[in-house]
């Protein structure tokens, strides 16, 4: 099975058929993530707005030309926000409308950048570097080797260890840092400041 992975990037609008399967993947494996608060419409324009910047990227993995996981690298966290700023309004809409309030409090602290307080002698280091913001492998093809062949194959295609030194990637979810740290050599770095449960920071060497 593994060596039937490959990997695709998204650079023209996503089919019905992807946007299908990344909206239902954030949904099941990154539940918490903010994306999966927003409305089909607002997501649909922020994925457009993602494979249009020439800082962030889109990965698909497949199987046998089967969408099974995706991966989000930005060049820096900045443009997580910055690139998206067209689209505050319809974000601020869509988490009011779930009641979402404590995504809307922690962009907020993203925002003005007190997110880095305990991070503050780590600063450079993270806002110069890329960030692994987003990744997730459908639950059928979990535990199988197949997310750190696919980070792996990412990395050489974006030609990463060309361009930076390092990169980081952030996580609340112990099962997700276990496979950051045992399986793509990541280490701990410090804390973001969420609410109500910081993010843990890990970086990974690439050189």
């Amino acid at each position: 099975m593994l060596n039937r992975i490959q990997i695709k990037e998204i650079k023209k609008d996503l089919s019905d058929s992807e946007f299908k399967f990344l909206r239902n993947i954030l949904k099941s494996e990154n539940h918490e993530s903010l994306l999966s608060s927003l409305s089909e419409k607002t997501l649909k324009r922020y994925f457009e707005i993602l494979i249009k910047s020439r800082n962030i990227f889109l990965f698909f993995c497949e199987i046998d030309d089967k969408d099974i996981g995706y991966l989000v690298i930005a060049n820096s966290p900045k443009h997580l926000i910055d690139d998206f700023k067209s689209l505050k309004f319809s974000i601020f809409f869509d988490l009011i409308q779930n009641f979402k309030i404590k995504a809307l409090l922690n962009i907020f602290i993203s925002f003005f950048k007190l997110d880095l307080i305990f991070l503050s002698n780590k600063k450079n280091l993270i806002n110069n570097n890329p960030n692994l913001s987003l990744l997730a492998i459908d639950r059928e093809f979990q535990s199988k080797g197949i997310g750190k062949i696919f980070i792996e194959k990412v990395f050489n295609e974006l030609n990463l260890k060309n361009e930076f030194n390092q990169i980081t990637v952030e996580t609340n979810n112990l099962r997700t840092e276990n496979f950051y740290v045992n399986k793509v050599n990541f280490i701990y770095l410090g804390k973001k400041l969420r609410l109500f449960k910081n993010l843990k920071v890990f970086l990974k060497d690439l050189i």
